[in-house]
């Protein structure tokens, strides 16, 4: 066979050594970096894409939460209620940016805008105990024990396994001289937590006034068994016992 010309055998060895870089180390080709490059999108895409699916309103509240608790511990505290109130444009439902705010705003004795707050949080959804129960003591406090009373009443159904919500709201049936139905109630906080001798007490309260002397009798020495009541309180829960001897 006979040897191809001279310039062919310069060529191919030509095109040997621009595939090599110095010391004799591989060049990578045009189609390795157009599959590097290609990777390196489709990395990209990716990240966006994930970025994209983490980014939901709720995840975007939770980032403003975090954010703005971090401005309140450094004492910009305004610039923190600025920031949950753009959490709560994002996700309305996040209750921990609402119950900070709604936490801040009491501070600053701005009652009306917390009561709000949680007004605008329990039209959309009622069965939210913990900022029913929240709601109701504001109401309290400026008089309204009725509003009270319905604020608590619309979250029951949520809270039948919360001990301290039906205490609560056993106490303030009992203001508004609903005494059956605050029976009901200590008698179901009772049941969940039967060592609390100022609930049982109050269950006494209103057993006697329902007409109800030997069980009210029996309430009150309960209470008084559960040695957690202060001196105050036992000495009042000793002239019931006196009372109904």
């Amino acid at each position: 066979m006979r040897e191809p010309p001279q310039p062919a055998r310069k060529e191919a060895s030509r095109t040997r050594n621009q595939e090599k870089g110095e010391g004799g180390l591989r060049v990578e080709t045009s189609l390795g970096s157009l599959s590097s490059s290609a990777g390196a999108a489709a990395g990209d895409d990716s990240r966006i894409e994930k970025k994209m699916r983490m980014s939901t309103p709720n995840e975007r509240a939770e980032n403003e939460y975090r954010r703005a608790l971090g401005l309140v511990n450094q004492g910009r505290v305004q610039e923190g209620m600025a920031v949950l109130r753009g959490a709560l444009r994002e996700d309305p439902g996040h209750a921990g940016s609402r119950l900070a705010l709604f936490g801040l705003l009491v501070e600053q004795q701005r009652l009306e805008e917390a009561e709000a707050l949680l007004q605008e949080a329990l039209a959309r959804n009622s069965s939210q105990p913990q900022l029913a129960s929240r709601l109701a003591r504001l109401q309290l406090e400026r008089g309204d024990v009725r509003g009270a009373e319905d604020t608590l009443n619309k979250a029951a159904g949520a809270a039948a396994g919360n001990a301290e919500y039906r205490a609560f709201h056993a106490a303030v049936l009992q203001r508004l001289t609903l005494h059956r139905e605050a029976v009901a109630e200590y008698q179901a906080a009772l049941r969940l937590s039967p060592q609390a001798g100022v609930w049982w007490m109050g269950l006494g309260i209103s057993l006697e006034a329902d007409g109800k002397q030997a069980e009210a009798k029996d309430a009150f020495q309960r209470a008084r068994a559960t040695g957690t009541l202060s001196a105050e309180l036992n000495a009042f829960v000793d002239q019931k016992l006196k009372r109904l001897q």
